[in-house]
């Protein structure tokens, strides 16, 4: 599958009405979900072509509804294959600053990094934010 098919097929699982679900259904919606979600996750490491990276962010940001760790995931490997792009390091900012406090500290210093052209740095750290926070070991 392509990431723009999987990013569909997720939102059209997404989107359902859970509450017309039994349990039954309930459950198999759940692990397809989370299987396709992996999928993404695979799909975005092996690709190496920006355009389908920015076509998903661009689906994602009309109708907000991906898990965090494939957007994560898809700034970030946007930002690894255009390493000197002001404007991804930016949106991935503004993305992580939607959470309020919860990545904060990580927005913080990718903008110190990439607003003084330091992208080198800037795409390691990028690479190193966590998809999941741990909220219990703080």
């Amino acid at each position: 599958m392509t990431i723009q098919k999987t990013v569909e097929e997720l939102h059209q699982l997404i989107d359902q009405d859970w509450s017309k679900l039994d349990q039954a259904e309930l459950k198999t919606t759940r692990e397809t979900v989370e299987s396709l979600s992996n999928e993404l996750l695979s799909e975005i490491d092996h690709t190496n072509n920006s355009d389908y990276l920015l076509e998903a962010i661009n689906y994602e940001l009309t109708h907000f509804f991906l898990p965090i760790p494939c957007v994560i995931k898809m700034y970030q490997r946007l930002i690894l294959l255009n390493p000197s792009n002001l404007s991804y390091y930016e949106w991935f900012t503004d993305y992580l600053l939607q959470y309020g406090p919860d990545w904060q500290e990580e927005a913080n210093e990718l903008t110190e990094l990439y607003t003084k052209k330091d992208f080198q740095d800037a795409c390691d750290f990028a690479q190193k934010i966590e998809q999941v926070k741990d909220f219990e070991s703080k």
